[in-house]
């Protein structure tokens, strides 16, 4: 799905607002009410499993009519299934303890006692949410919260399907979930205890890791001691007690947090506005930060930019191959989600990766590239954040810099034991906070001799190698970031050559079938998935230069709409000329 698609024959698609285990969720305008909504749908193609459990969120939710709760107005069973609900214009409240770590006690128990009213309006219906996480909590910059995503949920009386099966997120599972048992009231108040405490504390209280892990935390039940959460700390407390009976209900916790916030009234939640204009996705520094990269403010908003932004400031990237792209990368925002380190050897020398330990088997790697908008295309505005299409094992972002500049961001783990994008959203508030400082900061360390990083890619292939492609005209290279990366595109719809620099472990053989170059050994790889094309890799191994850990690697890719392999006679031919014209 993309923005301008209609669901529904109704409901015009406009962001993709972020992803969790439920599915998908997009902020879409309602041509027949016009009006704002949010619409989600699951991650894959719904099969009838998925309409029933979506129907029963819709059905389940709809009985709940409360301030604090999300509102489910509709559903659309037509292409995917879909729920339609009420959009509210703010971060979710993990995003929030992201960008700004943990709170005062007295804003959590303004968070607290809204969210407690809805969980009790939530059982008077003996409705169970069953996954009470600071996930499932959306907050305005006005302090309204509002509680949401009953997708896990459970209608006790009307569908009796408490089976005993571990249901929620482990860091806020109450310690008899963990065990097995099924959820029920007491558990909510639990998962709404261990949210307040992390928002509090900054840390969940059985805090991060692989899940097992922190189920087997949860079913012993041992809270570490509140260093920071003041006046709730007895009520906490309760909340957070391992046997189930003892702790409050919710009506109760909400009538102590009145007491603890006094005269204090939640605001009321304003009406979606009709303006039609695309917006950049809302950060997690808040909604009300002025998107403004090229004057050294760049932030993430949800609402038009200014309709006059600053001139570009020229310094801000600098001079391409002595910008320190890890400056991007705040490991100390990161390690929250783990311990994260740095590693500059994943591919190209205008990329770095922060590889974040989350206790799974492999890290979550959280990559960011500097690169030229003409190289990919980039539309928009400075200080527009753009979604990338990416599947769950994978969150990909782009950060419009300026006029010439922008900066992807990716992070990706297979099966990952946590929301990769909030892990990235994260990630894109070190970067902006970064850019905002600007200029980059200046690489520490030179790029040591016969690198290729001392050598323009767009050298490598000359004007009769590149004629053999009708199309491509020579004098037209575009420049990727540094001279680390060239493309040239066909300007008839032909096939189009992108020739860029990677790094690869010295020990290890590239990808591909060896074949010969005029004397260099090269290795030839016919693409899968979506690219429809051929790639030679060329290991570059000078003579004079001393071994590394890593090796430099030229790839060579010919690309277009025919069949792959037809490629790949064209991919060696080029490769040779480009292997013919490194520093031996």
């Amino acid at each position: 799905m993309r923005t301008g698609d209609v669901v529904g024959g109704r409901y015009e698609l406009e962001d993709a607002r972020g992803s969790g285990s439920g599915g998908m969720v997009w902020s879409a305008f309602d041509r027949k009410l016009k009006r704002r909504v949010a619409l989600k749908r699951p991650h894959a193609a719904a099969d009838e499993a998925d309409r029933a459990r979506f129907r029963r969120e819709a059905e389940t939710a709809a009985q709940v009519h409360h301030p604090n709760a999300v509102a489910i107005f509709d559903t659309v069973d037509a292409d995917d299934c879909w729920l339609v609900m009420e959009h509210l214009p703010a971060d979710s409240l993990d995003k929030v303890l992201a960008a700004r770590g943990a709170l005062p006690p007295e804003r959590v128990a303004r968070i607290g006692v809204q969210i407690a009213g809805a969980l009790a309006a939530v059982h008077a219906k003996n409705i169970v949410h069953r996954d009470v996480k600071p996930g499932n909590i959306l907050v305005t910059d006005d302090g309204l919260a509002k509680l949401t995503d009953f997708g896990i949920s459970i209608w006790r009386e009307g569908t009796r399907t408490d089976d005993g099966r571990i249901s929620g997120t482990p860091s806020y599972t109450a310690p008899e979930v963990a065990s097995g048992y099924p959820a029920g009231r007491t558990s909510d108040v639990f998962s709404l205890g261990a949210t307040l405490f992390a928002a509090v504390e900054g840390e969940p209280p059985f805090g991060h890791g692989e899940p097992h892990e922190v189920l087997r935390r949860a079913r012993r039940g041992e809270i570490p001691p509140m260093r920071q959460a003041g006046p709730l700390t007895p009520l906490l407390a309760e909340m957070l007690r391992k046997r189930p009976e003892t702790r409050p209900t919710a009506d109760e916790v909400r009538s102590r947090l009145k007491e603890i916030v006094g005269d204090w009234e939640p605001p009321q939640a304003q009406p979606s506005a009709p303006a039609r204009a695309r917006r950049p996705l809302q950060a997690a520094a808040g909604a009300l930060v002025v998107a403004a990269v090229v004057a050294g403010a760049l932030a993430w908003q949800n609402r038009a930019p200014a309709a006059s932004p600053p001139a570009p400031r020229a310094d801000l990237i600098g001079d391409e191959r002595t910008a320190d792209v890890c400056a991007l990368l705040d490991l100390a925002r990161l390690r929250r989600f783990g311990k994260p380190e740095i590693d500059t050897t994943q591919g190209n020398f205008n990329r770095c990766d922060a590889m974040i330990d989350v206790g799974a088997a492999k890290p979550v790697d959280v990559e960011v590239q500097v690169i030229t908008r003409t190289s990919r295309g980039v539309q928009g505005r400075p200080g527009e954040i753009l979604e990338e299409p990416s599947e769950t094992s994978e969150c990909d972002r782009t950060v419009v810099v300026d006029d010439v500049y922008a900066v992807r961001v990716s992070t990706k783990l297979k099966n990952p034991p946590l929301d990769l994008c909030t892990v990235e959203t994260t990630a894109i508030d070190g970067v902006l906070a970064t850019l905002a400082a600007g200029p980059l900061p200046r690489r520490a360390t030179p790029f040591p001799e016969g690198s290729l990083a001392h050598v323009d890619a767009c050298t490598l292939l000359d004007a009769k190698s590149l004629a053999t492609l009708a199309g491509i005209d020579a004098g037209k290279a575009v420049n990727v970031f540094g001279h680390w990366g060239c493309k040239w595109f066909d300007s008839v719809g032909g096939p189009g050559i992108n020739l860029r620099y990677d790094q690869h472990m010295a020990q290890e053989l590239p990808e591909g079938s060896l074949v010969d170059l005029g004397g260099h050994p090269g290795y030839v790889k016919v693409e899968v998935g979506t690219t429809k094309g051929c790639t030679v890799n060329i290991p570059h191994r000078p003579a004079r230069v001393a071994q590394r850990a890593t090796i430099d690697l030229v790839v060579l890719t010919v690309a277009g709409d025919r069949p792959n392999a037809d490629y790949c006679p064209r991919a060696q031919s080029l490769a040779t000329v480009a292997a013919a014209n490194l520093p031996s």
